[in-house]
């Protein structure tokens, strides 16, 4: 077999999180750290993308200071992207193009920040270049909101997004609290999560400071059961005067269609189906039901780029994600995606494990039955012994002008040195 390239290649792919460069800094990092097996250290604009479209960057042209901009920095900086590789038999020249930015460039490593889906294109990049006699060592790098990374005790990302959703809805029931004698009695807070219902059990959290909150909790775990939730809400408005609710995006009716659907976009592939909209569906229907006042808020984009309210746990846990994924490649793994397994409770404790790409990149974690009351509408004390440790501790971040010190970070593109490519959506 040819002797592996030692160059390096970073790239972001799927949904943000809010600690999602903090493990591309420990990526670099980590890799700068060892200059005896890493050789130069790219990074793609755009995820796989940019391999595509050989939009790189040198790495090496990054100071410390911007290295410890990027561990505060919201948003993908090396830009994310929503693509996945066709298959093989679909359409080869893909695969072609990326081995011929691989051998351009003397990519040995390839490293993949993204969830499931990623893990996925990942595996066929490195295959089909080892195949092709450019042998490549592809790590994951672990990264989701939604937390429905399987074989993870949870995912770098979501205890960012829990603890935003858990605040928000802490504030925004203090508020309905102060106003619900003549004003609104039901509010909604609408969290991601298309299949999982992990951020919207993260509301639950709320119980820890209002262990008595009239709460309704609907994952997506959970078909909709329109009967028992307006009875539930009346229960609440009668006894406690007002309601709040937390719900999945994905909440689906008995038959498995969705209760809201924002859009429908249309690919060369397959239909993407735009979830939104069900906070407000289901505000309306408390309304219309009980002619009272009511309000709904979707944080959308606010929930996975709150930068000024992140969590310590979940920012160590991205930051040592892009560390565990080098560390692989230097004790010669391949093919792996660095997983949280708990080692220790109370103080939780836990380390990075490696497990093989193609177990993890078509599974998806679920919340499981014992985290969900018997009526399908609240969380147990399980789910919040879960949760609590996830969104413990509060990462600073740098203040300008009475706003977080956070501006765009540029990077200067390196000169292309391989005809154009078109990408075909």
């Amino acid at each position: 077999m040819p002797q592996q390239a030692n160059n390096v290649l970073y790239a972001q792919a799927g949904g943000v999180t809010a600690v999602i460069n903090a493990s591309a800094a420990g990526v670099i990092e980590m890799a700068r750290r060892h200059p005896e097996k890493f050789g130069k250290i790219y990074a793609a604009i755009n995820g796989i993308v940019g391999v595509l479209e050989e939009t790189l960057v040198d790495t090496s042209q990054l100071s410390e200071e911007t290295l410890d901009q990027l561990k505060i920095q919201p948003g993908a900086t090396f830009q994310s992207c929503r693509f996945d590789l066709d298959t093989l038999a679909e359409n080869p020249d893909q695969y072609q193009r990326v081995l011929d930015v691989f051998r351009q460039y003397d990519i040995g490593y390839f490293f993949y920040n993204g969830g499931n889906g990623s893990m996925v294109t990942a595996q066929k990049v490195a295959d089909y270049c080892t195949a092709h006699g450019h042998p490549v060592t592809c790590i994951g790098v672990a990264k989701t909101i939604d937390n429905d990374l399987a074989l993870s005790h949870c995912s770098p990302g979501f205890g960012s997004a829990a603890k935003y959703i858990a605040t928000s809805l802490l504030e925004a029931t203090l508020d309905l609290i102060s106003m619900h004698r003549t004003s609104t009695k039901f509010f909604a807070l609408e969290a991601m999560g298309r299949n999982a219902g992990w951020l919207a059990i993260a509301g639950g959290l709320i119980k820890t400071q209002i262990p008595d909150v009239p709460l309704i909790v609907l994952p997506a775990e959970r078909a909709f059961n329109q009967q028992a939730f307006l009875a539930k809400v009346d229960h609440f408005i009668e006894h406690q005067g007002y309601c709040v609710c937390v719900v999945s995006e994905g909440l689906t009716n008995a038959d498995g269609s969705y209760i809201s659907i924002e859009n429908v976009e249309h690919t060369h592939n397959h239909d993407y189906t735009q979830l939104g909209g069900v906070a407000h569906t289901l505000s309306n229907l408390v309304a219309q039901t009980f002619n009272c006042k009511t309000h709904s808020a979707v944080p959308d984009y606010l929930q996975r780029s709150a930068s000024h309210i992140v969590s310590e746990t979940d920012w160590e846990m991205a930051y040592r994600a892009g560390k565990a994924s080098v560390q692989a490649a230097l004790d010669g793994c391949h093919g792996v995606l660095p997983t949280i397994q708990v080692i220790g409770e109370q103080p939780l404790v836990w380390r990075y494990q490696n497990v093989d790409l193609e177990k993890v990149a078509d599974l998806e974690k679920r919340v499981p039955d014992s985290f969900i009351s018997d009526d399908g509408m609240d969380i147990t004390p399980a789910a919040l012994a879960y949760l609590t440790p996830l969104v413990k501790g509060q990462r600073a971040i740098p203040y300008q002008h009475g706003l977080p010190a956070i501006t765009p970070i540029q990077y200067h593109c390196m000169a292309k040195q391989l005809p154009p490519y078109k990408i075909v959506k």
